[in-house]
């Protein structure tokens, strides 16, 4: 799936609140969805899972990671529920130490992992909300650190997936 198509069904989803504005209610989109929420230790290495059983679906997170963590992660299940779901019975398993292995990157799973932490971003930090934010915040003297930090707590966000989001909005490329 091509980014714009994931923007704009993340746009979608959005489209869906009363108000859209920041930090974005991930939970309340997800319950609204019809989808059940648990919080499990699930050890160092999985950090979510979305388990589609006919019309029930669960979301389990990982309840030892940080806040902002455990927010990108729901975002990043739902997008499997929105992006990958079929009608049969799914499991996606959100496992780190599979998803940095070099030799899986031109694999189908890696594509789709992609696909949903694209979602993820998308949803969590909406480009219209991140361009109202910044300029709001940028007076012309705002540095890219500052910017992010900043940024970063408005969306609830860590600052490492901030700094994704806005290359990937092509904040950066003025270099």
């Amino acid at each position: 799936m091509l980014k714009n198509q994931i923007e704009k069904k993340a746009l979608e989803v959005l489209k869906s609140l009363e108000t859209l504005e920041a930090p974005i209610p991930i939970k309340t989109i997800i319950k609204n969805h019809g989808i059940k929420l648990s919080p499990y230790d699930l050890g160092e290495d999985v950090s979510g899972v979305l388990v589609i059983d006919n019309t029930n679906c669960k979301i389990g997170y990982n309840s030892t990671e940080s806040h902002t963590r455990q927010r990108f992660t729901l975002a990043h299940e739902l997008g499997h529920f929105i992006l990958h779901k079929s009608k049969q019975q799914e499991v996606f398993v959100d496992n780190v130490t599979y998803m940095f292995r070099k030799n899986n990157v031109r694999s189908k799973d890696y594509k789709i992992e992609m696909e949903a932490n694209q979602f993820a971003a998308a949803i969590l930090m909406p480009k219209v909300l991140v361009e109202s934010e910044r300029k709001k915040l940028d007076d012309g003297f705002i540095n890219d650190h500052d910017l992010i930090v900043e940024l970063s707590k408005k969306f609830k966000v860590s600052q490492i997936a901030m700094t994704y989001r806005l290359n990937n909005l092509g904040y950066f490329h003025d270099f």
